[in-house]
């Protein structure tokens, strides 16, 4: 099979990029095996810049969403519970997020021309890049781009290195229904345990996420469904009884990126090219970031006739994301680390900062700007 460009990895990111890359004129294929993305349960909130990006490529995620505007910030300390409001109305915007399952916001963007396979390599020719797949096929591209999640064995295979530190952390997600009706709210909890958030979907469902250490988590998790409703109940009593909908979904915590993430016709994006904590609402937006950066400089490709796999082109969008992506996963990183450290230090460090922002609201909202950008 011989097209314009490969996608590798079926899922939200894969989707996208399959969706830029025709909207161009391009022809494209994505690769995975059949059902590649599974009944995943977990939810991504939107940030407004990446909602009026996708507004712009045809795809309006609202039907399936559920607003989330305003967020509460709870810290348990040496000063009992501190808490401060962040509400959407103070930055003029109409929203924090819009939160949604990933399943629904993958079948807003269908493949049509798709190989159900695995990849298990990739090699290169002139002005060509190979993919082959398990079942024996191999398409031939000009433009390869790895959105095969976090292990991207198309990233590894194209010896895109990729830099990791493990945190030492665990989170485990998972859906729930809720007692209380929402309205709306997300509430985010740090306490002697780490973080947990309930993150509003439908009228009293959500999506449930406690970060903290690995040994815990994998204690919590192997106690079974009552045990983590429990605990989520007495960690966070705002929503009354807390049931799962869906068994856990537990991985682990660690920063990475790619700091060079082309390589001979091949780019890797998304969780292929950077990984988050799923704190600050950053994991799929900086997806989203990666693949409008690559449709900038791959529509200035087609209009001048260029080659969309050429050094010269990937260099562009590697220089574009080099500039935007270390300060964001510096930040997440050094929050990660503020919002799950028990230390008593850490605690009173916590209900100090959230103090100050109560108080100085220029920062407050200078702050809230940066993070909905």
């Amino acid at each position: 099979m011989q097209v314009d460009a490969v996608i590798v990895g079926d899922g939200p990111t894969g989707r996208l990029a399959y969706r830029v890359l025709s909207a161009l004129g391009l022809d494209a294929v994505v690769v995975a095996p059949a059902n590649a993305h599974g009944t995943d349960p977990r939810t991504t909130a939107l940030l407004p810049s990446s909602v009026e990006g996708l507004d712009r490529l045809g795809i309006d995620v609202r039907p399936k969403a559920t607003p989330l505007p305003t967020m509460l910030i709870e810290s348990v300390g040496p000063f009992g519970l501190t808490a401060e409001r962040f509400s959407a109305a103070e930055v003029d915007t109409p929203y924090l997020a819009l939160n949604l399952p990933i399943g629904d916001l993958v079948a807003l963007m269908p493949a049509a021309h798709r190989v159900e396979d695995k990849v298990v390599g990739v090699r290169h020719g002139p002005g060509r890049v190979f993919v082959l797949t398990e079942g024996g096929a191999q398409i031939s591209a000009r433009l390869a781009i790895a959105a095969d999640g976090v292990r991207s064995p198309t990233r590894e295979a194209a010896r895109i290195r990729m830099w990791r530190r493990p945190l030492g952390l665990s989170a485990l997600c998972a859906p729930v229904e809720l007692d209380a009706p929402h309205q709306g709210l997300c509430i985010e909890r740090y306490d002697d345990t780490g973080s947990i958030t309930v993150i509003p979907v439908g009228g009293r469902e959500g999506s449930l996420i406690s970060i903290a250490p690995t040994a815990e988590i994998q204690r919590l998790a192997a106690a079974g469904a009552p045990a983590i409703e429990a605990s989520a109940r007495m960690r966070q009593p705002a929503y009354g009884a807390i049931r799962l909908a869906a068994p856990p979904v537990v991985f682990p915590v660690s920063l990475g990126w790619a700091p060079a993430p082309v390589r001979r016709r091949v780019v890797a994006v998304g969780e292929a090219a950077h990984t988050v904590p799923p704190i600050g609402a950053q994991g799929w937006n900086l997806a989203v970031r990666d693949v409008l950066a690559l449709a900038d400089v791959l529509s200035e490709a087609v209009r001048t006739g260029g080659d969309i796999g050429g050094s010269d082109v990937l260099s562009r969008y590697a220089r574009r994301r080099r500039f935007d992506l270390p300060g964001r996963l510096a930040a997440v990183g050094m929050l990660a680390g503020v919002a799950t450290d028990t230390s008593l230090p850490g605690r009173l460090a916590r209900q100090v900062g959230l103090g100050m922002l109560s108080r100085v609201t220029p920062i407050k909202h200078a702050l809230m700007r940066r993070g909905l950008a």
